[in-house]
């Protein structure tokens, strides 16, 4: 059976606000960093993306490269590349703008990925903006939704909901419980929950969301992640104090961690609820503790720089 995570979504440019005001170009896209992580790690990641040809698009796949990454799955495209401007609050934390129409990210076709139906990887991790955006957005949805149904791989979605894209709360909500309908594992933050449903917690919520099913990972900044289980119980861990650079990549970092921690313990493959529900809550808190760290970690640097296993001594 592949040992093989196959990550897909955007790459695209970063541009950081500096502190004299300034902004500098980072290669980035939730799904690019979370295979970044993953890699460091040592798993065994693909990312699927699509990609420029432009100048900020040879940016963006010689970051990607150097690291341990399967980029078979890259499609080039004449379309430009996304950019997101990223501006610090005096926490360090990140809020976002985006240049996205007609750029390379969203142009995924119908049948682009028959392949990983045949040969389905063990995991496949999805969500970010690669969801919300047609046409790609139905054509990673119906892979995932394959793939869920055939009980082949087990399925990450990861919310990273950008109201500055400016959808409609109403039409985002929609999607996001069509979409989470497909996978085993949900990761959201309690600021992705809260824009969804500004009548409720997002502790509510994440327990909705886990009593249909899923394993909900709720990550709270520097208050750490609560897991959310079908069965009812939670588990919380705390994030580490750092010194805070900026928050940039730390969610996708936290996940690729994740996901590493879940491979380790063999619990990604086919029969993911199977697998999912041998995972002891005292493993859980292990392989969320190394996630926070890994989170942490990105969070003293600047821009998405995850730590390798030497790094983290493992």
């Amino acid at each position: 059976m592949s040992d093989r995570i196959v990550v897909i979504g955007e790459a695209l440019i970063d541009l950081i606000q500096q502190a004299d005001g300034s902004y500098q170009a980072k290669p980035g896209g939730a799904p690019a960093n979370v295979s970044i992580a993953l890699a460091r790690l040592g798993a065994n990641v693909s990312f699927a993306g699509r990609m420029s040809n432009d100048k900020f698009g040879q940016k963006l796949h010689d970051w990607l490269s150097p690291e341990k990454i399967d980029l078979s799955l890259v499609e080039r495209t004449s379309d430009p590349t996304s950019l997101a401007v990223a501006s610090l609050d005096d926490q360090g934390k990140a809020s976002y703008s985006f240049y996205l129409k007609g750029t390379a990210d969203w142009g995924w076709t119908l049948g682009a990925f028959v392949h990983l139906e045949v040969e389905p990887p063990a995991a496949l991790v999805i969500g970010s903006v690669a969801t919300a955006i047609e046409p790609g957005a139905s054509v990673i949805e119906n892979l995932a939704g394959h793939l869920h149904s055939t009980e082949n791989s087990t399925v990450i979605i990861d919310l990273n909901i950008r109201p500055g894209l400016g959808f409609e709360r109403e039409n985002e909500t929609v999607r996001v419980e069509r979409q989470i309908k497909l996978a085993h594992i949900v990761k959201a933050s309690d600021d992705d929950l809260a824009w969804l449903y500004p009548d409720r917690s997002p502790v509510d919520t994440a327990r909705l969301w886990a009593s249909a099913g899923h394993h909900v990972i709720m990550t709270r900044g520097a208050d750490g992640a609560t897991l959310f289980t079908p069965t009812g119980d939670t588990v919380s861990v705390k994030a580490p104090v750092i010194e805070l650079v900026d928050t940039v990549g730390a969610g996708d970092s936290f996940l690729g961690a994740t996901l590493y921690g879940l491979q380790q313990r063999g619990a990604l493959g086919g029969n993911a609820e199977e697998l999912l529900a041998r995972v002891t809550l005292d493993e859980w808190i292990d392989l969320l503790t190394l996630a926070a760290e890994v989170g942490a970690i990105t969070c003293s640097r600047a821009g998405c720089n995850p730590p390798t296993l030497a790094e983290l001594g493992l």
